[in-house]
């Protein structure tokens, strides 16, 4: 899964403190070439037995307890930091790690460790975290001693619900499990806990944020206590596409496979007519109903251009309704040259290419 250039992180779960102790381990990059100030906030989880969003003090590197630190890296500068409790009282939270600085990119990671005494017994990482309009994770349960844990987070200034689907095969474990979080709240539970009558199977669960929001995730597998982190990956849409001039003869058919990272659209796309092309690369935004799709395009003279598709759908970022049938996507699709000047401007409509006939 691609990652994308970001300057605020909001990692969704950490783990301090207890009896054998967690430690967390944040990484962070400078990835710009100037000095770059970065702030890390620590934030309370809803099982660390305090107001879930409020500051949670930890240990930095040993020194007293604080919910926060500032430190200033230099060009291309790594700072690593170990995150530490009390023994005895195991904590959970999230961390949020931004850069002070106008365009300050900055990337990190975070490792999950548990000691005990002073011997380290497991270790595992989770990279920079995304933020997902829908995201689908695999679970597998089969295995004595096995579960999934799943958190995320509401980094924003405003509550946001999020809904939890687990399937296994075509059919729904149970009902699905909406959580609302305020700002700043976190969520972290395992399948076990969340869908009790699921049991030993494997499935897929699905995550979707409200309409117009997207919320930071992450997936750890647990093997007898022991930790492993597991992707979650984007959900998104495959469109058929075809472009028309304004007579209404078809100019171009074809495919877009793409995954919605946040209300990015980042993937691959096919024509199918009139010349068939193998797959290139296509990228976009769908923020609501207003969808925009752009691809290079080969013109004469070996020049390269730009084909520009922008449009609206009847609902947010959803190729399908509530009752599963295709929402069609429509506007124009123009072409512009090497120089920046319009070489053409047509109709173009798309709508979901698996499932129920597109609705009228």
């Amino acid at each position: 899964m691609p990652l994308q250039a970001q300057s605020d992180l909001a990692f969704p779960q950490l783990a301090v403190g207890g009896t054998p102790a967690y430690e967390t381990v944040l990484q962070v990059v400078n990835e710009v070439e100037t000095n770059n100030q970065i702030v890390i906030e620590v934030f309370q989880g809803r099982l660390s037995g305090a107001a879930n969003g409020s500051p949670l003090a930890v240990r930095f590197d040993g020194d007293p307890p604080s919910a926060s630190r500032s430190v200033t890296l230099a060009p291309y500068q790594e700072l690593t930091t170990v995150l530490a409790g009390d023994p005895g009282a195991l904590k959970n939270g999230w961390l949020r790690v931004y850069s002070t600085l106008a365009g300050g990119k900055i990337s990190g990671n975070l490792l999950f460790r548990q000691r005990v005494g002073g011997t380290l017994t497991d270790s595992v990482g989770a990279t920079t975290p995304q933020r997902f309009r829908q995201a689908i994770i695999h679970v597998d349960q089969r295995e004595g001693g096995s579960d999934t844990g799943v958190a995320f987070v509401n980094p924003d200034a405003t509550a946001v619900e999020v809904t939890l689907d687990l399937f296994q095969g075509a059919n729904r474990v149970a009902a699905p499990l909406p959580v609302r979080l305020q700002p700043k709240q976190h969520f972290a539970r395992l399948i076990s806990e969340m869908f009790p009558s699921f049991g030993s199977q494997q499935g897929t669960l699905l995550i979707g944020a409200a309409a117009g929001r997207a919320v930071p995730c992450m997936a750890l597998r647990l093997d007898g206590g022991r930790l492993t982190s597991i992707p979650v990956r984007p959900l998104g849409f495959v469109f058929q596409y075809a472009v028309a001039n304004d007579s209404g003869s078809v100019l171009e058919t074809g495919t877009w496979m793409f995954d919605l990272i946040g209300f990015n659209l980042i993937g691959v796309g096919q024509v199918d007519t009139p010349a068939p092309s193998g797959p290139f690369e296509v990228t976009g935004s769908w923020l609501g109903t207003n969808f925009q799709f752009r691809y290079r395009r080969a013109l004469a003279g070996n020049s390269t251009g730009m084909m520009v598709f922008n449009g609206t759908s009847a609902g947010p970022e959803s190729t399908v309704d509530a009752e599963g049938k295709g929402r069609m996507v429509s506007g124009r699709a123009t072409l512009i040259g090497a120089d920046g000047q319009t070489v053409s401007v047509n109709r173009f409509t798309a709508y979901h290419k698996f499932g129920a006939s597109p609705a009228p």
